[in-house]
């Protein structure tokens, strides 16, 4: 399932609210990706809190995802780690339990020069034989990822063939980077979607609260409808602009609303986590009223 593409979304972890990993509600978080015609899902991205997961939590959670996809749709799996050599070992073990891909930003602790950005991308492109992404996403990383480096990184390893950009507008960008053979995925929380699409993105990785109201904006626009796209996006464009306040906000209302579906028992982010106040969640809920989403109607 080397095709990736579409409309990726990107997995919350459910946790209880003592703080353990909600394993018997991951199931049902990917069917509802699946029944929503995603085309895939990701799990360990910056939404998934994989920077409060250690190693052992990680493979059992994406062990239970991947069979629970169960083939129907790929699974893209975040390996990032501030070691190459112990991402080249999460890399070889994602592979090896049946990832369609892998997605990693560069190292962030130290920050990397770019000698060091190319031979951590080579090393583990090197390493499986699957697509990797690149997460390009310097205000999370505070690593610049310019195009002349990128185009090195695929010409010597070219399975490292997909870039996630986050930075918008990423029109430009994508534009060079698809001239060297890279395939494109849009992130940033889906705000500049309508913009995204229309530089001709391959796919986005969006929240997985409602990753219906994606697909369909994907295939109205796909389909020629471009206005009809644009109404929908513009539609729910106050809610992305409310949850990208913080990231720690973007996975809270994702886990809200997993939780009104009756998906996740719990929204409980682990710690350290900024919780959205009282008033916020209020004004989400009269939010959520005013755009009138199908999904939520008689929840």
């Amino acid at each position: 399932m080397s095709n990736i593409g579409g409309v990726l979304p990107v997995l919350t972890v459910p946790f209880m609210s003592d703080g353990s990993v909600d394993l018997d509600s991951i199931p049902r978080l990917v069917e509802h990706c699946v029944a929503s015609k995603a085309h895939g899902v990701v799990i360990f991205g910056l939404a998934s809190e994989l920077y409060k997961l250690n190693d052992s939590e990680r493979i059992d959670i994406l062990k239970i995802v991947l069979a629970a996809a169960n083939k129907r749709i790929p699974v893209i799996v975040g390996t990032e780690h501030s070691g190459t050599r112990a991402a080249v070992g999460r890399s070889v073990e994602a592979e090896k339990l049946g990832a369609s891909a892998l997605m990693l930003y560069p190292p962030t602790f130290v920050k990397p020069d770019e000698a060091n950005v190319l031979s951590y991308f080579k090393a583990v492109g090197s390493a499986v034989k699957i697509p990797v992404i690149i997460q390009d996403a310097p205000a999370w990383t505070g690593v610049p990822l310019p195009v002349s480096l990128l185009s090195r990184i695929i010409k010597e390893t070219p399975n490292v063939n997909y870039i996630k950009l986050e930075s918008p507008p990423i029109g430009d960008k994508a534009k060079l980077l698809k001239a060297e053979g890279f395939n494109i995925i849009a992130g940033y929380g889906a705000i500049h979607l309508m913009e995204d699409l229309s530089s001709g993105i391959d796919g986005f990785m969006p929240g997985c609260g409602l990753p219906g109201i994606y697909v369909e904006i994907n295939e109205l626009f796909k389909s020629g409808d471009i206005e009809g796209a644009k109404k929908l996006h513009q539609s729910i464009l106050p809610l992305l602009i409310f949850q990208l306040t913080s990231l720690d906000t973007l996975i809270e209302i994702q886990k809200l609303l997993l939780k009104k579906l009756q998906i996740f028992t719990t929204s409980y982010c682990r710690e350290p986590h900024v919780p959205i106040s009282a008033e916020r969640i209020a004004y989400l809920n009269v939010l959520l009223k005013d755009i009138g989403l199908k999904e939520l109607q008689g929840v």
